[in-house]
């Protein structure tokens, strides 16, 4: 049986404890008269023996051995003389009785198996559940970084312009970016300590701020306290990564974000103008937000008409 981290026999140990056996099971019958208990030894050498072998092979093992056990032991009590009376039924017994003990052996070795399989088993969950949960904080890490970075440059580029043009103006973008570091230094914190619950209402007023910011037109359709609270942070988080990717990769004048709840499904649809040709690397946040959606049975998809471009996420609310 493997995973007792005892050594596997030497070659000469099976043979040599099987001549011990059998020996002992033929001394046994010349003093007895039956000597039936004593036929266990070679019944467990050849359960051993055939626990070792797969298919056709252990069950020939099994069928030779058994009856090489009870034909030898019936020769070795004619030479001393203790042959029973009746021989043949004599015989069959102890055969029967051999096998038996191997289907009993081979029992015990599946259950040690299916044991063991249960052991890995759980064991890969336990590596899975923190495989998934450094994913899940990375792309938390990510969402949370990303956006907040993304807004403090663009404040900063903001307030540098407006230095020595409007003074009051750029204090108050300082100001924002201050304020903005801070809020992602809480929230990276809240990240580390997994307490962090993403209000879909409050990351929507947070991007239609920062487009607006931007000097884009930000514009909201529905009610995102309708969405159920377990699927607030994923839908959270599509309206962060959607904002970030709009003031990295467009030149939006105009953005629409609608949001609905219908038909058992919760949608979130991130759309805007202004869509320039991708050059350089796209980035992991939206494969990653769909692998997201994908783990709850929802759908993440992207739109591109040529004029405008849409972030879609759905997922059952049920």
């Amino acid at each position: 049986m493997p995973g007792l981290g005892i050594r596997g026999a030497k070659p000469w140990e099976i043979p040599a404890t099987a001549v011990v056996a059998v020996g002992a099971w033929w001394a046994s019958l010349t003093t007895l008269p039956l000597g039936l208990g004593w036929a266990m030894l070679p019944a467990s050498i050849l359960a051993a023996v055939a626990a070792c072998h797969t298919g056709a092979t252990r069950w020939a093992v099994t069928v030779l051995g058994s009856a090489l056990i009870g034909l030898s032991g019936l020769g070795a009590a004619k030479l001393a003389g203790t042959t029973p009376d009746d021989p043949v039924p004599w015989t069959l017994v102890i055969s029967a009785f051999s096998v038996v003990f191997v289907l009993s052996n081979l029992i015990q070795v599946w259950l040690w198996s299916v044991i063991r399989q249960l052991d890995d088993a759980r064991a890969l969950a336990a590596d899975l559940a923190v495989a998934e949960e450094r994913l899940r904080f990375a792309a938390e890490l990510h969402d949370v970084q990303g956006h907040h970075l993304q807004a403090i440059a663009l404040k900063g580029e903001l307030a540098e312009r407006l230095i020595g043009h409007d003074d009051d103006a750029a204090r108050t973008q300082a100001a924002a970016v201050s304020e903005l570091a801070r809020q992602a230094l809480r929230e990276t914190r809240g990240v580390v300590h997994g307490y962090r619950r993403t209000s879909l209402s409050t990351e929507i007023g947070n991007a239609v701020d920062i487009l607006r910011a931007a000097g884009i037109a930000a514009a909201v359709d529905g009610d995102a306290t309708l969405v159920p609270p377990a699927l607030q942070p994923l839908f959270g988080a599509l309206v962060r990564e959607g904002t970030t990717n709009i003031l990295r990769h467009t030149t939006a004048g105009v953005c629409d974000l609608v949001v609905s709840v219908a038909d058992g499904r919760a949608r979130v649809r991130l759309s805007n103008d202004g869509v320039r040709p991708r050059t350089g690397d796209p980035g992991s946040g939206i494969d990653s937000l769909r692998e997201r959606f994908a783990a709850i049975g929802g759908q993440l998809r992207t739109e591109d008409t040529g004029s405008r471009f849409a972030l879609v996420g759905e997922a059952a609310v049920g």
